[in-house]
């Protein structure tokens, strides 16, 4: 009997042991003498200078892992920024813009109440600047330019944004925004903004980062004296040179003394000597790895390549096998050459569509242009007529850089529609149809799952109206999910438009 007792108590103690270990995590202890805190990002965290963090980290503990908020009667929590105390409480809910410090150390202290045990860990914020990544809208109204900045995930927009911050006009003559980043500034480094104004007060470069103006690239010529009758058309970056494009056709071109500075090097004051009277159009930027410039001569119908080695010199086609009949000649053009969009490929070559227009009908030839230092040399890749019915003579054309398959293009009645191009069936379909006319077109940029490609384009009107499309493989195969977001800017009529992708990685990649 004494035994059957024994064991019974022994027996009750067990299940005494066993209900107080499941419901562990009911009880406060006073065993805490060793927390371990975990912040969800881990100790490097990347929100944006317009998020408001929101920290409620986890506290391991006597083998539990609870959140910060669930134990606040056992423990004391104080935020400290750079050292200094910027808040108390278990959730840190602090606005990043106001956090101190170029990268801000976030430490965090955790007090257990009852033996006063100090537990210390934090994290830097990393903060990506609210102008780093996003579109920029360059419009006209009441013969002003305008420059609005739209955030790429609040689609919030900072209208009108350089007036507001130089406190000066652009002035009426602005007729492109794109972005200008070099490549000894560093891969972490942001682009910047440059503005090409058509007049004699020349183009200006904003900071990547505040969007600040930082220079005045007439300020860049021999001499602080700028050539007679000058206007830019264009200007066009590379890696070692830069090209400078006005207005009567002419090019200057400088080496960068320091392609670390977005700014190196001297513009001359006269305009390179090219034989046979060669005079420029248009100029078009090639990706920045090939190192090229496309520039057009309508007059003589020819296509020329500006060169990272400091030259202009003619593309010709690589001898191989003959070009068809019938083919536009990239030497003797019998079609205007309307835009040429870049494909992002590799250094010293790249492929390109060139769009070309007969007055009645647009063609899409695909060429390579290969930098081979003393001669520029395309092989071509073929030559298909478009958008009958559907292409006019107003037509905006985008190609989509990395997704070589895709080209997006306007028109329709009124040049209200908005088109897809798929160059391999050589098809296009109808993508998206406006109340106004569409002026600019324009992909952004991101990393999904791993690789860089294109998942919005942004399209702006006539009206003023702006709309954000989705153009992933869903909502290409499914109209009702292409419509992201429709902005009334109110801000004139578009002109120019781009996505800012922000550091020099992107750009490379």
């Amino acid at each position: 009997m004494k035994n059957v007792k024994q064991y019974s108590l022994i027996a009750l103690l067990f299940l005494l042991a066993s209900s107080c270990y499941k419901d562990k995590g009911n009880y406060a202890y006073d065993d805490l003498s060793k927390v371990e805190i975990i912040f969800d990002g881990g100790r490097f965290i990347n929100p944006r200078s317009s998020d408001t963090l929101d920290i409620n980290p986890k506290l391991v503990f006597s083998g539990d892992t609870v959140r910060a908020n669930t134990v606040a009667e056992n423990f004391t929590f104080t935020w400290y920024c750079n050292g200094k105390e910027i808040a108390t409480g278990p959730i840190l809910d602090y606005p990043v813009r106001d956090l101190t410090g170029i990268r801000p150390y976030i430490k965090l202290k955790v007090v257990n109440k009852k033996n006063e045990a100090t537990f210390l860990d934090g994290f830097t914020v990393d903060a990506i600047p609210a102008y780093l990544l996003g579109w920029v809208m360059l419009t006209k109204r009441d013969n002003r330019s305008i420059i609005s900045f739209i955030d790429p995930v609040t689609f919030e927009v900072t209208a009108d944004f350089y007036t507001t911050i130089s406190g000066e006009e652009l002035g009426p003559n602005a007729i492109e925004v794109r972005e200008h980043w070099m490549a000894g500034g560093g891969l972490s480094n942001p682009g910047n903004v440059l503005i090409v104004r058509n007049d004699a007060a020349g183009n200006i470069e904003l900071d990547g980062t505040t969007l600040n103006p930082i220079y005045k690239t007439n300020t860049f010529f021999l001499g602080n004296t700028v050539p007679e009758d000058f206007r830019p058309r264009g200007e066009f970056y590379m890696w070692d040179y830069s090209i400078m494009l006005d207005d009567n056709g002419n090019i200057y071109t400088r080496k960068h003394v320091n392609n670390a500075y977005s700014q190196s090097g001297v513009y001359p004051n006269k305009p390179m000597f090219i034989p046979g009277g060669v005079k420029f159009d248009k100029g078009w930027s090639g990706s920045y790895m090939s190192g090229q410039t496309i520039l057009y001569d309508k007059t003589k119908g020819k296509l020329f390549e500006g060169s990272d080695h400091g030259q202009v010199i003619p593309i010709n086609y690589m001898p191989g096998p003959p070009i068809p009949p019938g083919t536009t000649m990239i030497d003797a053009m019998d079609k205007e050459l309307v835009y040429v969009g870049p494909l992002k490929q590799g250094r010293f070559t790249t492929s390109y569509n060139l769009i070309f227009y007969n007055g009645t009908q647009h063609y899409v030839q695909k060429i390579m242009v290969i930098d081979q230092f003393y001669t520029a040399q395309a092989v071509f890749m073929g030559e298909t007529s478009f958008g009958a019915g559907t292409a006019n003579a107003q037509s905006i054309f985008y190609q989509l850089p990395r997704i070589e398959n895709y080209m997006f293009y306007s028109g329709g009645s009124g040049n209200k529609t908005l088109y897809l191009y798929e160059h391999g069936p050589a098809m296009s379909s109808e993508y998206y149809s406006f109340d106004s006319p569409i002026k600019t077109i324009t992909a952004c940029q991101n990393q999904l799952m791993g690789v860089f490609t294109h998942d919005q384009i942004m399209v702006g009107l006539e009206n003023g109206d702006v709309y954000i499309l989705g153009i992933l493989s869903d909502e290409i195969a499914d109209p009702a999910r292409r419509l992201k977001k429709k902005i009334v800017l109110d801000k004139g009529v578009p002109v120019s438009s781009m996505y800012k992708m922000g550091f020099g990685f992107n750009q490379m990649m």
